[in-house]
């Protein structure tokens, strides 16, 4: 019997089940591989030689510092000469996705970059991925402005956008993340966005380090938007108006908006200075234009005092409040302004303190906690007294509500118990469970 079993098992690892399937398929699977490794495969037999000549995705990452790469005894090659090699034996297969990473204080590096992305170019690439960290900025080449294949395209760092409105044309472009790139002048962002007319999400990351004031976000197609400003100068202004817009995240350093959407996913991180503290008009500002939001997510790291009437979310159905520890002044606004709030979740990211402010409830129960909501979460509950307050507030008035999970974060189940205990004799205006 197990002299049978053994002879099975034998036969079972000498089929190479991959190495049987057709060669698109293979070329598939080594297309998820970085091409380091897609090239390494071809040691493996002579059904694999020449496989990874034919895959169409080529990834090419060098991260290391210099001083971590291979030194001058050591015979392998240069990064350089990895991609020009495995460029020039490349069967000329179609290129569906071109990344590069890379690394370098080389000063002739630049020309080697353009000489990569023209390759990707004339090989019909749909998704470009290049994220440099150079000596000096490399301007992107005007070929990829009117590029008809490419239908994603990611630019981070060192990268310089020059290009004009006639200049751009970009038919099957729907994703662009532009992360901490440059722009030449102000036109060069806009003309990309209107250069690419099916656009549905835009990914944009500024630390303004150029002479660009505003950032005008204006695009009739765009369902989907993230921006992170780091702007340093006060003057600086984003611009958005996007009519189809549906999600939206949003992280700023500053307040200066114009924002005109109807969206359906919100999330917002507010981070003020003390030079905008008592500046109520800005959060009004901002959130007035999202009366028809759908899904809210508010973050702040910092709470003045919100005593200003915000707008009616109507169509708000669920919202998750992002706060530092005990700093929620602006719930009872949120729950007043939100009569159809169906889901509520809290999250204390930071539990340290300090923890002198508390709970103050509202003058009148919310119509949203009365009637509507029927599941809330609690993230990082400690049971401090005025934790305890609002979780007695939402069970007293909460009529409708099914569901309230608290999660406390805490490794000591006796502590946990405790706090179970605690709001188990809580009354309850509902036959929620926990």
């Amino acid at each position: 019997m197990a002299t049978e079993l053994n002879s099975k098992c034998e036969n079972y690892v000498e089929v190479d089940r991959i190495s049987n399937l057709p060669d698109p398929l293979i070329c598939h699977i080594l297309s998820f591989l970085p091409t380091k490794q897609s090239v390494a495969t071809s040691i493996l037999s002579t059904r694999w030689k020449s496989l990874w000549t034919m895959v169409p995705a080529l990834d090419f990452k060098d991260t290391e510092k210099p001083d971590q790469r291979y030194n001058d005894n050591n015979n392998r090659m240069t990064f350089i000469h990895f991609v020009c090699g495995v460029l020039a034996v490349r069967k000329p297969v179609p290129l569906k996705k071109f990344k590069l990473q890379l690394i370098s204080p080389n000063q002739s590096i630049h020309f080697h970059v353009r000489a990569w992305i023209y390759y990707a170019i004339r090989h019909g690439v749909e998704e470009i991925d290049v994220r440099l960290f150079l000596r000096r900025p490399f301007e992107l080449p005007q070929c990829v402005f009117s590029c008809k294949s490419l239908e994603i395209m990611t630019l981070y760092g060192m990268v310089v956008l020059n290009c004009h409105s006639e200049s751009v044309h970009l038919p099957k472009v729907k994703h662009l993340r532009l992360l901490k790139v440059k722009y030449a002048n102000e036109d060069s962002f806009y003309s990309l966005l209107t250069g690419s007319p099916h656009l549905q999400k835009l990914s944009v990351w500024t630390d303004q380090q150029d002479d660009t004031m505003t950032l005008n976000i204006c695009h009739p197609t765009v369902e989907w938007l993230s921006a992170i400003i780091e702007a340093q100068d006060h003057r600086f202004k984003l611009k958005i108006n996007v009519p189809s817009l549906k999600f939206l995240n949003l992280v700023d350093s500053i307040f200066q908006y114009d924002l005109m959407n109807n969206v359906v996913k919100v999330t917002f991180d507010l981070f003020e200075d003390e030079q905008q503290a008592s500046d109520l008009e800005n959060y009004r500002h901002l959130l007035g234009p999202l009366a028809d939001a759908q899904t809210l997510t508010l973050q702040y790291a910092k709470s003045p005092c919100f005593d200003f009437t915000l707008p009616m979310l109507n169509n708000l159905r669920s919202l998750q409040l992002q706060v530092r520890c005990c700093l929620w002044h602006l719930l009872p606004n949120l729950l007043e302004s939100a009569p159809n709030l169906v889901n509520l979740i809290i999250n204390k990211e930071d539990t340290k303190g300090p923890h002198e402010l508390s709970w103050t409830q509202p003058l009148h129960v919310p119509k949203c906690l009365e009637l509507r909501i029927q599941r809330i979460s609690l993230l990082q509950f400690k049971s401090l007294e005025h934790e305890v307050e609002l979780v007695k507030y939402i069970l007293k008035n909460a009529n409708v509500l099914e569901r309230m999970d608290i999660l406390t974060g805490l490794s000591d189940l006796e502590e946990s118990h405790h706090i179970f205990k605690i709001i188990s004799d809580l009354p309850r205006g509902s036959s929620v469970d926990f």
